[in-house]
């Protein structure tokens, strides 16, 4: 497991290519933060691969504010 003891936040993780890296970096051992701005699409990747889900606008600074506060207490 390279990624043991790693902390990685995939933006647009609840679906596409954010989801299978999502999926890849889970596998590896990191833990897992995925944000995105469908909370359904969020849930259901936090329900598959056990990941932490933060709904969150990218283009957002306080959304992102918050979801970093959040993963940091991890």
């Amino acid at each position: 497991m390279r990624l043991q003891g790693k902390m990685a936040v995939i933006t647009g993780g609840g679906s596409g290519i954010g989801l299978a890296t999502a999926k890849l970096f889970a596998a590896e051992g990191a833990k897992v933060a995925v944000t995105g701005r469908d909370q359904a699409r969020l849930d259901a990747a936090a329900r598959a691969i056990g990941v932490l889900a933060i709904a969150a606008d990218v283009t957002d600074p306080e959304a992102l504010e918050r979801a970093f506060a959040e993963i940091g207490k991890q």
